[in-house]
């Protein structure tokens, strides 16, 4: 009898060990929904639509991640559709910091930082201050000089009021001790036009947006806002080297509404590491400039809350939307 309970029991514990791995392997169940909260076209789309399939490929089991623009207000409506969805591991969305995340200090919002799981980072645009090849300015130490001549004077074009390129404009400012004459564009176009053009000086961008006229010679990096030098572009010496520390740029990773289940965070951050590993992926992505970085669930959390605190204090000190 003893025997018989003891391999009845042992059965009933095999059952249910085998449905629970069963349920766990089975994730996903059906597709998956990714929301980006940028219109169709735009870089942080581009990004998307070229990464998801790698992920699919690295979720196995014919995963489907359905990619959804829900657009407006600089990605304010995205962000608050991601963080009242459903945590249910069903669906995601993109974080871009700072485009994204700064909406949160400059206005009232319905989400913050806290009100995401953090995924994994997927792209880093490192900051870059390029000029014209024959510019007079050769380093930052060039800038800084001439600055402290004509104080407010230097002209340096940006993405707009408020983007990543005036952040990332202001921390140099403050770490150098000067004020430049910031002229803001619509976009990173525009403001590269500008500087090609002779309006102004210098232009604050991001890699992916100089790089290709930086390999042709039409402009010269003086700057990159990477910790160490940029794989992509090992040749432009960072803003801490020249003496000023400044690392910044323009990221864009995976969040998932507070709550969704951590097996399922994994689960999606291990695909998402695989497929930036991928060769194919990393060969298309050097193609078009798309600067790859992964970061997995911690250490983009610990990212994330970082970046937050950092926008919080260069609000309160210098507000970029009046």
């Amino acid at each position: 009898m003893k025997t018989f309970t003891h391999c009845l029991l042992s059965l009933v514990a095999a059952a249910f060990a085998a449905c629970g791995a069963t349920a766990y392997a089975a994730y996903p169940e059906r597709p998956i929904t990714l929301i980006v909260p940028f219109p169709p076209g735009g870089g942080t789309d581009l990004s998307a639509r070229l990464i998801v399939p790698y992920i699919e490929k690295y979720l196995g089991g014919g995963a489907k991640i359905v990619v959804i623009n829900k657009g407006g207000a600089g990605g304010d409506i995205g962000a608050a559709e991601i963080a009242r969805s459903k945590p249910d591991g069903y669906t995601i969305g993109f974080m871009n910091v700072p485009n994204t995340m700064m909406k949160s200090h400059e206005r009232p919002t319905s989400w913050n930082v806290a009100s995401f799981v953090a995924i994994a980072n997927l792209v880093f645009d490192p900051a870059v201050f390029a000029t014209r090849p024959d510019g007079k300015y050769k380093s930052l130490a060039d800038v800084v000089a001439d600055a402290k001549k004509r104080p407010g004077e230097v002209s340096i074009s940006s993405a707009g009021a408020g983007s990543n390129t005036h952040l990332d404009l202001i921390a140099f400012e403050d770490a150098a001790k000067v004020k430049l004459l910031h002229v803001p564009f619509e976009g990173g176009g525009q403001s590269r036009t500008a500087l090609l053009g002779g309006h102004v000086e210098l232009v604050a961008s991001a890699l992916g947006d100089v790089q290709r006229f930086v390999e042709q010679g039409t402009l010269k990096a003086i700057a990159i806002g990477s910790k160490a030098r940029f794989p992509l572009a090992p040749n432009i010496p960072t803003f801490t080297e020249q003496g000023f520390a400044v690392v910044g740029g323009s990221s864009r990773g995976l969040v998932a509404p507070k709550g969704t289940p951590q097996e399922y965070v994994e689960l999606i951050a291990q695909a998402t590491e695989k497929a930036l590993n991928d060769p194919e992926l990393i060969k298309k992505a050097n193609d078009i400039a798309l600067p790859l970085d992964y970061m997995g669930p911690a250490a983009y959390a610990a990212y994330l809350k970082a970046s937050d605190s950092e926008l919080a204090a260069t609000w309160k000190r210098t507000p970029w939307v009046q």
